[in-house]
């Protein structure tokens, strides 16, 4: 298929959105606490607080996608980005981080995977798929670039100034780049979301009025968030208290990123041989599989049950990004996409947030056996709600 340079930025830019915004804060905020005297957690906890801001603003800046176009707000997304971490660069006090804080994580929605993926649903409609799989595919390697380049500037330069070169990314590369997207749908609004997609899935859609696909999907990919985000904060924690030994946990979770990869790029290559509510149920069922790898660790200390863990749940976290934008444009089509999208990514981004406190605090008050426990039923309850929205789709909608 033809690739447009639109999408290419697109990916640029969301690479920029996560590396400034979300992935610059655990190598930086430690730099912030130490200047100022204050704690990790203190400054943690800002952070998490900041997540819920986001989930505040989800909806909204959802609604206003489908009122003025992803390409308008995105745009001023880059420049309030810009804006919010340069004043952080000068903050003097925690009153004010606490402030750029939550202001920094409530516009962030805007330059992140549910405003990109909505410019990509207004652009090309049902037919979004590849460009979504594509730009999660260039996106997925935000962390690997960030990390190493803010530890090399601060090297170079304090924390302050490196939040300058942050605010110049977003002002003077992914500002342009938003600028220059088109604008409006460009493929026609009945295009089919998977040629290949079997009958049954292509006609199954919601009864108006009928809210139950909407909970369906907002309880599976909530619980799946809850998961992803535990284990993105707390996994080296509870890997050393099963045992393991630290070098083994680092090397055996340094092989999710590969593996979230490879399973995007399976998407991106096959796509025409899987549909999208299929792609779906695989990567609720890799993750359930992830989870219960990672259970078994703890009846046994073996170290092939951890690097399968890594390898199924990096499939599970590579592929839900992409569920996330294109299930709900195959199930509901791009009208109002926007406004769906936020409403679904408020909901999952409140549990995300209260995800590693609740890890944290059964690992260390109950023990590590109910903490991944938790894990696995929330798992479970992500791939049930999605067996159950595919299935309920699946049955004939009266006319």
């Amino acid at each position: 298929m033809k690739i447009f340079p639109s999408t290419i930025g697109l990916g640029v830019t969301m690479t920029i959105g996560y590396g400034t915004l979300y992935y610059s804060f655990s190598v930086l905020a430690p730099e912030i606490a130490r200047e100022f005297g204050w704690g990790e957690s203190f400054v943690f906890a800002i952070f998490s607080i900041g997540l819920l801001a986001g989930a505040v603003s989800a909806p909204i800046i959802g609604r206003t996608i489908d009122r003025f176009g992803a390409r308008s707000v995105m745009s001023a997304g880059s420049l309030f980005a810009a804006a919010t971490l340069a004043l952080i660069s000068v903050m003097q006090n925690a009153w004010q981080f606490t402030i750029l804080a939550l202001m920094a994580e409530f516009v962030a929605i805007a330059v992140q995977y549910e405003a990109g993926f909505a410019a990509l649903a207004q652009r090309y409609g049902r037919g979004a798929r590849a460009e979504i799989t594509l730009v999660t595919l260039i996106a997925g390697f935000a962390s690997t670039v960030f990390w190493p380049l803010l530890q090399w500037l601060l090297t170079l330069m304090t924390w302050r100034e490196v939040y300058l070169v942050l605010a110049a990314m977003n002002l003077l590369i992914a500002l342009p780049i938003h600028l220059t997207m088109p604008k409006g749908r460009q493929t026609p609004p009945a295009m089919p979301a998977d040629a290949t997609a079997p009958p049954a899935v292509r006609s199954g859609r919601p009864v108006p009025g009928d809210r139950r696909p909407m909970i369906l999907l907002g309880i599976s990919l909530a619980s799946g968030g809850f998961v992803l985000s535990a284990i993105g904060a707390s996994l080296l924690i509870l890997l050393d208290d099963i045992g393991f030994a630290t070098a083994t946990a680092t090397i055996a979770a340094s092989c999710i990123g590969p593996s979230q990869v490879a399973a995007r790029l399976f998407e991106y290559a096959r796509r025409g041989h899987f549909s999208p509510p299929m792609t779906a149920i695989i990567a609720a069922s890799a993750m359930v599989l992830g989870m219960a790898l990672l259970g078994m660790t703890l009846l046994a200390l073996v170290p092939a049950f951890l690097f399968a863990f890594a390898v199924m749940y990096g499939v599970g976290q590579g592929l839900t990004s992409i569920v996330r934008g294109m299930l709900p444009l195959h199930y509901f089509g791009p009208e109002g996409y926007g406004r769906r999208t936020g409403t679904l990514s408020g909901f999952r981004m409140v549990l995300a947030a209260s995800a590693p406190f609740t890890i944290i605090f059964l690992n260390e008050r109950v023990g590590t056996a109910t903490a991944i426990g938790c894990l696995v039923a929330a798992s479970l309850l992500s791939m049930i709600s999605m067996l159950a929205l595919v299935r309920f789709m699946r049955e004939p909608r009266p006319d």
